[in-house]
């Protein structure tokens, strides 16, 4: 049976070097951040857990890779008072992505053997998931108007209004903001809020 950390110690071994090469830091072993000017980069490997483990039949030390931007200056919805971590959780980024396998069917979990055979192989096709999708999407939209583009392009939902009036705001699109502030407030209404 594979051990939790046998795992954190292939992800210090392999992955970790290439993080420190783009700026991230560690605030656990599956949780790491890069500080930017105006934006923190976020990656986050979650384990599937026991559930999708004994559905599945894999190790619940399986893991998910996500990478995430959160925006210094949109202010967040939920009470900050109530948050746990010094940094953004994946959950808490304006802008996220799954990473997917670049050797496994385009999988955005990576199966782990029950006896870890595999580990060292799916350590590096994570690493290698994160260099060549991960990173270019993080420096992509790491640009305030291409981030602002693609929030523009989401579902119309109270998240997006919220987020495309704050870009709005701090890019001085006036016109856009009173927009996108409209729509928010209206979205708001149908909540009660």
């Amino acid at each position: 049976m594979m051990i939790r950390n046998k795992v954190d110690r292939k992800i210090k071994r392999i992955l970790l070097p290439i993080l420190r090469e783009y700026g991230f830091i560690s605030m656990n072993c599956r949780n790491y951040y890069a500080l930017h000017k105006e934006c923190i980069w976020v990656l986050n490997l979650d384990h599937v857990g026991n559930y999708i483990s004994d559905l599945s039949g894999w190790s619940a030390q399986s893991l998910n890779a996500m990478v995430g931007i959160y925006f210094n200056f949109i202010p967040p919805i939920w009470n900050e008072n109530n948050r746990r971590e010094k940094f953004p959780t994946y959950d808490e980024c304006q802008l996220q992505m799954e990473l997917c396998s670049q050797k496994w069917q385009k999988d955005n979990t990576w199966w782990f053997c029950s006896d870890g055979k595999n580990m060292e192989e799916i350590m590096d096709d994570i690493k290698n998931t994160f260099l060549l999708t991960g990173v270019p999407w993080l420096e992509r939209y790491s640009n305030i108007e291409h981030a602002f583009k693609k929030i523009e392009g989401e579902v119309n939902s109270y998240h997006k209004f919220y987020k495309a009036k704050c870009f709005a705001k701090h890019l001085k699109q006036w016109d856009k903001y009173e927009k996108y502030d409209r729509l928010f407030r209206n979205e708001a209404i149908k909540f009660g809020e």
